[in-house]
């Protein structure tokens, strides 16, 4: 008795065909020239947040190892530099977290925009004008 593999099913899962749209609309070129639609959305600095989360968790663990009485068993320096550890570990994680919730809502506030393409674009060179010479310019 053999089992023959099963085909795939002919339709998508949701979630792979959620990804395929994303993709699809994050790769639309520009238009040579005329006006496009575009999404407009303020996305936050990611490794900003992470960062500022850190040092914020680090100034908060030293705080906190600052104002812990000494103990027989652990050394001031110790006690101050768990807290500094532990404050920077919990300090990347709130910020990973508030980074990640700004995100989602600059995504539910995105809107559609209307632009307009100029041919050539913005790599392209300015026109040379011939009032722009320098005086010092050996070929002027």
């Amino acid at each position: 008795m053999s089992s023959a593999p099963s085909s795939p099913s002919p339709r998508p899962s949701a979630r792979a065909s959620s990804r395929r749209r994303r993709r699809d609309r994050a790769a639309v070129p520009l238009a040579a020239s005329g006006t496009q639609q575009m999404t407009l959305r303020r996305a936050p600095n990611i490794w900003a947040f992470v960062v500022l989360g850190g040092l914020l968790g680090v100034v908060a663990g030293l705080l906190v190892g600052l104002a812990g009485d000494g103990s027989a068993q652990f050394t001031q320096g110790a006690v101050v530099m768990f807290m500094v550890s532990v404050g920077a570990v919990l300090g990347l994680l709130a910020g990973a977290v508030a980074a990640l919730v700004l995100d989602r809502i600059s995504v539910a506030r995105a809107r559609a925009v209307t632009t307009e393409v100029v041919a050539g674009g913005a790599d392209a060179p300015a026109p040379a004008r011939p009032d722009d010479a320098r005086s010092d310019d050996p070929q002027a």
